[in-house]
Formats: structure tokens, C-alpha cells, sequence
């Protein structure tokens, strides 16, 4: 009898254990490059989850203006720490149709209207899940462009 019972204490502690991550907090994008085929960026985001977490892969749109401008991929493994900003570097491999109309529109106003849909594989021990993203706001990049 006191083996059944441990082994049920031990499966309700495991069960606590494995609560769903927090989602991560998005702060900023930076350091943009542009060359022929894509547009590489940083993105900053924040992770409030007491434990650290572990990010397979991402697969997103993303709309400046409502346009879409082109999918976000990444393939790498990114360690994040627990209770940190992290940076996350990606990839966007650009649409060229939309890219004219918002260029012709940061000539007049830095501050676009930015929207990120799609999900993230995330989790830790193995174990992952996929979180979908769905972020809309304001950011100004001119300042962050580089050429």
C-alpha cells in the first residue's frame, strides 16, 4: 500500500511540475539588414517564466501597414534564460511586391503599424509545444535600419 501511495505523490508532484509556459513578451526589433533575397533582424522579446526554455523553430507573418511583407523562419536552437531579455536573431524572406509601398511610406513617417502572426516551437527537457504569436503594435525602425 505505501508503494501505491509514493508513486502517487510522485506522479501529482511531476503533474504540478509541468505547468504551460508563460508566453514570451515581445519588446522591440532591431538591427535590420537588407540585402538581395532578405531581411535579417533581431527581435527582442522577454521570458517571465521562472525556469529556462529552449526555441526549436518559428514560423510567422509579417504585416507592416497591413502588407504582408514576408515569412519569418527559423531553424537554429536558441537557449533562453529564465527571467531574461534575450535577442533572437531571423530571417525574413521578403515578398518584393510590398516592399516599395512601405518604403515609400517610411519616407514619411518612421513609426509603423507592425503585426506578427504564426507560432513558435518552445518547451524544455525534451518536451515541446507549439505557441502561436499573434502581436500587433507600433514601431519605429528607421532608427534601426542599416543598409
Amino acid at each position: 500500500m505505501k508503494k501505491i501511495s509514493r508513486f502517487t505523490l510522485l506522479v501529482l508532484l511531476a503533474l504540478s511540475a509541468c505547468r504551460m509556459p508563460k508566453d514570451l513578451v515581445y519588446q522591440n526589433v532591431g538591427h535590420f539588414t537588407m540585402n538581395q533575397s532578405a531581411i535579417s533582424m533581431d527581435v527582442k522579446l522577454y521570458n517571465p517564466n521562472k525556469y529556462c526554455l529552449k526555441l526549436k523553430k518559428a514560423d510567422l507573418d509579417l504585416y507592416i501597414n497591413g502588407n504582408h511583407l514576408g515569412k519569418v523562419k527559423t531553424k537554429a536552437v536558441c537557449s533562453v534564460t529564465k527571467l531574461d531579455t534575450f535577442t533572437l536573431p531571423v530571417t525574413l524572406a521578403v515578398d518584393y511586391r510590398n516592399i516599395l509601398p512601405n518604403a515609400l511610406q517610411l519616407l514619411f513617417n518612421s513609426e509603423v503599424d507592425v503585426k506578427l502572426t504564426g507560432k513558435v516551437k518552445a518547451g524544455r527537457h525534451g518536451l515541446y509545444i507549439t505557441v502561436p504569436i499573434n502581436y500587433v503594435g507600433k514601431q519605429d525602425i528607421r532608427s534601426s535600419v542599416k543598409f
